[in-house]
């Protein structure tokens, strides 16, 4: 059987979609598109009762959701861009998987979902003016971490530098994230890589179906 991903264009299925091009795995990719009771497939309800991106089912039928945990188990299944358990730069490279799972990405969605937060729509700008803070902050970690080598977990490329692309490419003109300098030689260098420039011109050429 395939892997199925099921993803929405530059949302939180890219960084999945990047991995899989990057190791070479086959799958079939299925767009979804609208939100809640207007999500299409609306299949998609029983695959994630949460409607939510990305979701895979794996080749065995069983399925994953949550960006992270689709990559931490595609990289750990799949050897070639994340360290082993008995190898160097494994414990850094499990600390920025988890931080940007479990950190930015909440934050991140507050900036690009306010309305999941509070229903008030005048006060979403306070929600996404406060994320923003919040994720410079959080995102200034990142920074240093990536320092003058330009990797997270060692000097190769691994899946928490594809994860942190992704969210690099989320905020483009947001200079405290995308804009420093450390994170422009991140996407710099990772975006032409054959894989990843395919996985963004489909991205790209589909942004405005979702």
């Amino acid at each position: 059987m395939t892997m199925v991903l099921y993803g929405r264009p530059m949302a939180g299925s890219l960084a999945v979609e990047f991995l899989l091009a990057e190791l070479g795995l086959a799958h079939r990719r299925v767009l979804v598109t609208g939100y809640g009771d207007g999500v299409r497939p609306a299949s998609f309800a029983a695959v994630n009762p949460l409607r939510q991106v990305p979701a895979l089912t794996l080749a065995d039928g069983s399925l994953l959701t949550e960006s992270g945990a689709i990559l931490f188990h595609l990289a750990e299944s799949h050897p070639g861009l994340a360290p082993l358990p008995d190898e160097p730069g494994r414990a850094v490279y499990l600390r920025w998987m988890f931080y940007m799972a479990a950190t930015i990405y909440p934050t991140a969605m507050q900036i690009i979902h306010p309305e999941n937060y509070i229903d008030d729509e005048r006060r979403f700008p306070a929600i996404v003016a406060r994320a923003e803070a919040v994720i410079a902050r959080q995102w200034a970690v990142i920074e240093d971490a990536l320092g003058d080598h330009g990797r997270l977990a060692g000097a190769e490329l691994s899946a928490a530098d594809l994860y942190a692309l992704m969210f690099a490419l989320w905020f483009p003109d947001m200079a405290t994230v995308a804009g420093r300098p450390a994170t422009v030689r991140l996407v710099g260098e990772l975006s032409p890589r054959p894989a990843i420039a395919a996985v963004l011109l489909r991205n790209r050429q589909q942004e405005n179906w979702a």
